[in-house]
């Protein structure tokens, strides 16, 4: 007898909090007053379509004063920016072309924001990327093998570069960083070696990046699994996208604000209560429960050894 279908085997093994959220909810609405982005400048990658251009939507409701999106398909940001001009007038929609792997690109995304805007952003959503699913490692030719950690992390290597870059004091930037990885960092899976290592990797990245500049607030997502053009037609993934492509803009408007500092340097699940995550905060930051920790036994991590 076949085993009766669950919707949530690849959410509720991800889940910290009790309460698992895969609609928009009150605390982290763009309604919301406490999560008003008046004044907020957003620079979101991958902006097109799917959990970007929902991203961008969602900030645009919360009233950001700027919101810049960035694809490598002008005309089909083009198309984007007009829908989003007409949610709310008083948010200035910029379109760029970018390629996040194109450090001149890069660079030209955050002039282009200081020339329009008179300074720089407030916020990075690095949510570009690419999916590449591989066969097994010794059959995989080595070039489409590296693709992931090209986009993936390279990627949001020069983002996050030239994000700094653009502040007016680099050695003490400022603003809100946030990486869209993917719940496929936390596991090991046959033929999924190249995509699930660069979402690990992203994860790593930011945990260097929040040391090194404390003066940033870095952040790391799972976006839960959305509808999307991907999985729309993957017939056994199209089963379990249940979550909604607004979570992630909206947790967003939650992790740029100072409640969300004990997160500073985490992954995130959009599928988390951000309400219940905060009566645990103390215990979140302090013993870094939301970040990597590799062989938890070696008393350098904490543990006691296999005697202990």
């Amino acid at each position: 007898m076949a085993e009766p279908f669950d919707p949530d085997q690849f959410t509720t093994p991800m889940m910290p909090t009790k309460t698992k959220r895969r609609d928009p909810y009150p605390a982290i609405l763009p309604t919301n007053p406490q999560n008003s982005q008046k004044g907020k400048i957003i620079v979101i990658t991958g902006a097109s379509t799917g959990i970007g251009k929902a991203a961008a939507k969602v900030w645009i409701e919360a009233g950001a004063t700027g919101v810049v999106i960035a694809a490598r398909r002008i005309e089909v940001l083009e198309q984007v920016a007009k829908e989003l001009r007409a949610i709310n007038p008083n948010t200035k929609v910029l379109p760029i072309k970018a390629n996040i792997v194109s450090v001149e690109d890069a660079k030209n995304l955050f002039a282009t924001v200081q020339k329009t805007f008179g300074r720089p952003a407030d916020v990075l959503l690095n949510n570009a990327g690419v999916v590449a699913d591989d066969e097994l490692i010794g059959e995989t030719p080595i070039e489409q093998w590296w693709k992931s950690f090209e986009i993936n992390l390279k990627g949001c290597y020069i983002m996050n570069h030239e994000f700094i870059q653009s502040q007016p004091n680099p050695k003490e930037p400022v603003g809100t960083i946030i990486t869209v990885s993917s719940g496929r960092a936390t596991v090991t899976s046959s033929g999924g070696s190249s995509y699930n290592i660069s979402k690990l990797a992203e994860q790593r990245l930011n945990e260097h990046l929040q040391l090194e500049y404390p003066t940033l607030r870095v952040f790391t997502t799972m976006p839960g699994i959305v509808k999307s053009q991907m999985n729309s037609e993957d017939p056994f993934w199209s089963l379990y996208a249940l979550d909604h492509a607004e979570l992630t803009g909206m947790l967003a408007l939650y992790l740029v604000q100072e409640r969300a500092d004990y997160l500073k340097g985490s992954m995130v699940g959009v599928n988390w209560d951000v309400e219940e995550l905060e009566q645990h905060k103390e215990r979140i930051e302090k013993e870094k429960l939301l970040q990597t920790s590799w062989l938890p036994i070696l008393p350098w991590n904490g543990g006691k050894g296999l005697d202990g």
